[in-house]
């Protein structure tokens, strides 16, 4: 039987390898929990917080599935925060996605909300048709329970996900 939770220490040299190691303990089989403690120690010269927002901002400008001008980074320490307004899930997720590779971040804050173009009863419809799909989900892992809360996310108006799921090995 495997550990209820996980404790990952130590240091890494970039914010996406932090995050690789979380999403690794994730998948382990009857993992409920992962307490990542890993610091993130920058190889080589420090990156200044200026260097780091301009290169958020050319990866931003740059990315066709955000829209120009909507999302906005603020950088101190290398820690970002993001904020501004999106209309799809998918595009707050990428927004994050891209922010991470960025050399030189240390952690990311975000702030950006999700203010879908439909209405409340599109929404409501979709919900109850799925629920009547799906009667009830067994979730063995983090992982599934990720994938489940992603897969709710990605419905048509959908803003924000409040997860109740249970990991059950």
């Amino acid at each position: 039987m495997c550990d209820v939770a996980l404790r990952r220490r130590g240091a890494v040299c970039t914010y996406a390898e932090k995050l690789a190691a979380t999403r690794t303990a994730e998948r382990v089989y009857g993992v409920k929990a992962v307490a990542n403690e890993l610091k993130v120690k920058l190889a080589g010269v420090p990156r200044d917080d200026s260097d780091i927002a301009r290169a958020i901002a050319h990866v931003l400008e740059n990315n066709v599935q955000v829209p120009e001008g909507k999302v906005h980074a603020r950088v101190e320490g290398g820690w970002v925060t993001l904020d501004g307004e999106v209309e799809w899930g998918f595009q707050r997720h990428e927004v994050e996605r891209m922010v991470r590779q960025v050399r030189g971040v240390i952690g990311v804050t975000d702030d950006i909300v999700v203010n879908p173009p439909t209405s409340p009863q599109s929404v409501e419809a979709v919900i109850e048709e799925t629920f009547k799909r799906e009667a009830e989900i067994d979730v063995h892992s983090l992982q599934e329970a990720n994938a489940a809360r992603a897969a709710a996310a990605a419905a048509p108006g959908i803003s924000q996900v409040e997860s109740h799921l249970v990991v059950s090995p």
